[in-house]
């Protein structure tokens, strides 16, 4: 089957491989055949489930010898300039929110399991951009009032 087909990768027009049997869909380059085992990864990830489960069961044994915070802080002992550059970018960052009067970057609305005053709160949605961290957190306590309690005037 002499000829030449399109790299699906890379677009490059290339002679096919007459060893193949099937139709040729990606050329020798090393990024083309990295891309094309991970197509194949991502095929059998979707219909094979025998594939999926032994994926999923080797994932979490990684996971569970190495949690993600312990990768986190070995990343920055042994990259000091990024630990030292993110550092000062942090600084320049909260200094222009103080100045802006801005929201600060850390989110202070995060679930306590003791409340600390008792009463009525009030869910107020967040718009886009006030803060840069999860602005989804929980901000209501909910307890249950019976009788005349449960029924007070907005």
């Amino acid at each position: 089957m002499p000829g030449t087909f399109t790299c699906r990768h890379c677009g490059a027009t290339v002679s096919r491989n007459p060893r193949l049997k099937k139709s040729q869909k990606y050329c020798s380059a090393p990024s083309c055949q990295q891309a094309r085992k991970n197509a194949w990864g991502r095929k059998e990830y979707r219909t094979n489930k025998t594939h999926r489960k032994k994926r999923l069961e080797s994932q979490k044994a990684c996971y569970a010898k190495r949690p993600g915070h312990a990768y986190q802080a070995t990343y920055r002992e042994s990259h000091p300039e990024y630990d030292r550059r993110n550092c000062e970018l942090q600084r320049k960052r909260n200094k222009s929110r103080s100045k802006d009067g801005g929201s600060m970057i850390v989110n202070t609305d995060a679930l306590s399991l003791q409340a600390t005053i008792d009463g009525a709160y009030a869910l107020i949605p967040v718009t886009k951009g006030e803060k840069i961290v999860n602005t989804d957190a929980l901000v209501v306590q909910l307890r249950a009032m019976t009788g005349a309690q449960g029924f007070s005037p907005l």
